[in-house]
């Protein structure tokens, strides 16, 4: 706990008063306790110390502070440098529709559209660890439209509407400004199969390895095209090979062209699948003119009875092994890993507030306590680390001496009992 309230300090001067600290350790506390709901109520109710209903409320929802200081501090503080970029995003299924930027949309926790929040993040990916460094709100069209909700929700007139691919170029930039290195740019096929967002890392003198649909198209060979056509329309040369769709590139490869690759051990045994890995050159615009550089066609083949083929484009350099390119392409797992913890440990998915405010500042929280728990595993002397879970029972289990130790409930019972004389 001092340790705790060490790293807490340490995001002091983002905050506007020192009322506003002590609100933010008991929060975080709350977010690490053992409450089931981490609603505001269920929180309080596990804190040896909760201090007053409202002002904790009105930290949250109302009062001045800009999670956007804390997020750039929280950055600073990732004691790893160098990683892989994660991108990605994260559904919070919702009953109601007066939580901020809740509409029918994708719903990546439920596997479809269904009424929700989305939260686009990034995080990096080191040997050990994955640590947060953005979560942001998705702000669907439909709400930027609409006054009556935005005033409701207390949205900020200068937040407009983005799109993923948007937010998501905008959390690389930032990882760039503050200092990254960043190995790969890691992505599924919600954000590979956007030519711009490719386009984007690249110009940046990044690497990508992100996934993308079957209908994506290439060329397997140069293309060869007509000097002779009109400047309005590029046209292939007479003869020339012509774009494939990547699914009929990977129909057409001959049974000997796919390798089974193991690209690590995990805990439930070998990680392996069968692979095609081509070099190609993506065809998006070709007949505008584009030009693209040729890049690494990652088919992959799941094994068993029910085989599933997945897609991967990346332009990691041309002499790159097999396996040390698919290892990096399968770093993407642990956003996953990410989104459980942060949803299960510390809370993600719990708030029940509907102003905008509130919950961007929820977010910052919980990556705040995730970052701490991520600390804690660190300091580890195991060969193997400990699981967050493993480290979050651990200060829970001291967040529960606390309360039957200091708690204003438990020692008003205790001076009950001393007052009372025993029965016989």
């Amino acid at each position: 706990m001092t340790r705790l309230a060490r790293f807490l300090d340490g995001f002091a001067p983002c905050l506007v008063r020192k009322a506003q600290v002590g609100h933010a350790t008991r929060y975080v506390q709350g977010l690490l306790s053992d409450a089931k709901s981490k609603n505001m109520e269920g929180m309080i109710s596990r804190l040896a110390e909760p201090g007053d209903y409202q002002s904790l409320q009105h930290f949250i929802t109302h009062s001045t502070w800009d999670a956007t200081k804390v997020w750039q501090r929280l950055g600073e503080l990732v004691p790893e440098r160098e990683g892989f970029l994660l991108i990605d995003d994260t559904g919070i299924p919702k009953q109601g529709k007066h939580s901020v930027g809740v509409t029918r949309q994708y719903c990546g926790a439920l596997g479809k559209i269904s009424n929700c929040q989305v939260v686009v993040t990034s995080a990096l990916r080191t040997k050990h660890h994955t640590w947060p460094l953005a979560m942001q709100l998705f702000l669907p069209e439909s709400w930027c439209r609409d006054d009556d909700l935005r005033s409701k929700a207390d949205v900020p007139s200068s937040f407009e509407h983005r799109t993923k691919i948007e937010m998501a170029v905008d959390q690389i930039d930032a990882a760039i400004h503050s200092g990254f290195t960043i190995r790969c740019v890691l992505a599924d096929a919600g954000y590979g199969v956007s030519t711009d967002f490719r386009d984007a890392i690249a110009v940046r003198g990044l690497h990508y390895a992100v996934g993308i649909g079957k209908s994506t198209t290439a060329f397997t060979h140069p293309p060869q095209f007509d000097l002779d056509s009109p400047r309005s329309r590029t046209k292939l040369a007479r003869g020339a090979a012509k774009p494939e769709s990547i699914e009929a590139i990977a129909d057409a490869a001959e049974p000997s062209a796919w390798q089974r690759i193991r690209w690590r051990t995990g805990t439930k045994g070998k990680l392996e699948a069968d692979f095609l890995i081509l070099r190609v050159i993506p065809a998006h615009g070709w007949e505008r003119g584009e030009k693209h550089d040729a890049v690494w066609l990652i088919c992959e083949r799941t094994l068993g009875h029910e085989s599933v083929r997945k897609f991967h484009l990346s332009n990691l350099p041309a002499e790159i092994a097999p396996k040390e390119l698919i290892r990096i392409t399968h770093e993407r797992w642990a956003i996953e890993m990410q989104y459980r913890d942060l949803k299960q440990e510390v809370g993600l998915d719990h708030f029940e507030g509907r102003n905008y405010p509130g919950f961007a500042r929820h977010l910052v929280l919980t990556a705040l306590a995730y970052h701490f728990l991520q600390s804690e595993r660190s300091r580890s002397k195991l060969s193997t680390l400990p699981s967050l879970n493993a480290v979050r029972r651990s200060v829970t289990e001291i967040l529960t001496a606390m309360l039957f130790t200091l708690g204003e409930r438990f020692a008003s019972i205790v001076l009950e009992l001393a007052r009372s004389p025993p029965k016989t």
